[in-house]
């Protein structure tokens, strides 16, 4: 019999299966996360966008917000190196806004070179679909005092008095949450066992061994808290992978105005728009004599991403490229369809959970879709139940999309990994992410490893 906690995530997934089949358009809170999801990614770290988020701004709606991450994994600022952002490439935020496959509008963000161990902030040009640009400085990561307790630096927003644009760009803690180890096993066991993927995956890595009599739903608090900055909230008892890394993160501000298409019946009259991040170099990349890299040409992309989890889990190896470089009509369009519904065989999902994937991410494209009538309130950037995933209310931060997933992918039944929200606490005002994760400021006196058990 389910525990209280499995009901809710069953719950949670045939609402979203049900908004999905009224609607045919594909709602944000159903899929975890594309860290690294291709080969040429695994040596192309700097245009890897690991997550989209997409929701209304939850101190005032009229403001919608975009966040994209990128460059995963990134070590705390001990490895200050590694935290700059690529000036060869263009970090482009393409909008749906009628309904379609065919994205309509961009805002892009380009970045001035930067070398690390700066002595000031690479500058980010922000350009708008009306056309306008700013500019903003990153925030860069420091290597902080000698001393204990040392705190990350604030996030700093620059904001466009012409336009009401704000933009964050700089290093933040991962907000993304999951088990990536049991995921990957997961879609490995339906890969080797078609029709038939091991689902004790999840239980196990928790701690959990149905043959001992343990109950995976006796305990959803976990372990203490990692740091302070938890201010109590425990992620459970499953194993965080990303607990602990950083990101390059960009968040986008606009008037919800800017974004609106004419209305009509296929756009919610004006009400439902798209999002899809891609990350797009300069076709020719020419290594100078001097080692530094140069483009020219017309731009190409690197990686995008709608809704994740679809390269991860749904698109055989030898097409991962072939996906992150394709575009949301190449989805409606069916070049990948096949393939999805091969992979979804061998989950063992049954046809009407089959259909309802692909309306989400074939019949219109794979594009992270918001309805601009539904509320967004609460706490780190939102956590109201009649707002969000489920609701057409976008993905926000907290949205713990990973068992929605697993679940609709499981046929209704509830499928989850134990990892129920992020390691550190969300921010109530743009740009909602937290903090960078600091170096261990303590040194041999009071050890501080890292390791997460």
């Amino acid at each position: 019999m389910l525990g209280s906690r499995n009901k809710k995530i069953a719950a949670a997934a045939l609402a979203v299966s049900v908004a999905l089949a009224i609607q045919l358009m594909p709602p944000t809170a159903t899929n975890a996360s594309d860290h690294i999801d291709g080969p040429q990614l695994a040596n192309d770290h700097a245009s890897d966008i690991n997550d989209m988020y997409f929701f209304l701004d939850s101190n005032d709606n009229s403001q919608v917000v975009m966040v994209m991450t990128i460059n995963p994994f990134l070590i705390s600022s001990e490895i200050i190196g590694q935290a700059i952002f690529n000036h060869n490439l263009r970090y482009r935020f393409e909008i749906e806004n009628t309904g379609d496959a065919q994205t309509d509008r961009f805002i892009d963000v380009r970045f001035t070179r930067g070398v690390g161990r700066e002595t000031g902030p690479q500058i980010a040009t922000v350009t708008l679909p009306t056309g306008q640009s700013f500019n903003a400085p990153t925030n860069v990561p420091t290597q902080g005092a000698d001393v204990p307790d040392i705190e990350p630096p604030a996030l700093t927003v620059t904001t466009d008095g012409v336009s009401g644009a704000s933009i964050f760009a700089g290093v933040t803690d991962d907000p993304f949450f999951l088990d990536n180890t049991a995921a990957n096993r997961f879609v490995l066991s339906s890969i080797n066992n078609p029709g038939n993927p091991n689902r004790a995956i999840f239980p196990n890595r928790a701690g959990f061994n149905a043959s001992d009599g343990s109950d995976p739903n006796a305990d959803t608090q976990g372990p203490a808290p990692r740091q302070a900055r938890n201010q109590g909230q425990n992620q459970g008892p499953g194993r965080d992978t990303y607990a602990g890394f950083n990101t390059l993160t960009i968040a986008i501000s606009v008037p919800a105005a800017m974004l609106r298409g004419a209305p009509t019946a296929a756009n919610l009259q004006g009400n439902l728009i798209g999002l899809n991040g891609v990350t797009q170099r300069q076709r020719f990349q020419i290594v100078q004599t001097n080692g530094q890299v140069v483009g020219s040409g017309p731009f190409v992309s690197a990686d995008r991403e709608g809704l994740p989890l679809v390269v991860n889990g749904l698109i055989p190896p030898a097409r991962k490229d072939e996906y992150n470089g394709a575009t949301p009509v190449d989805d409606a369009n069916g070049r990948f369809r096949a393939d999805i519904i091969q992979a979804l065989n061998n989950f063992g999902t049954n046809e009407t959970n089959r259909n309802i994937i692909l309306n989400m991410i074939q019949v219109n494209g794979d594009i992270l879709r918001l309805d601009l009538r539904v509320p967004n309130t609460g706490p780190g950037g939102g956590n109201n139940t009649n707002g969000g995933p489920m609701n057409m209310g976008g993905r926000r931060l907290q949205d713990d999309v990973s068992d929605a997933t697993f679940t609709l992918i499981n046929n209704g039944q509830a499928l989850g990994d134990f990892v129920d929200r992020n390691d550190f606490v969300f921010g109530d005002v743009f740009p909602f992410v937290a903090p960078q994760t600091m170096p261990n400021p303590n040194g041999v006196n009071n050890r501080d490893t890292r390791l997460r058990l």
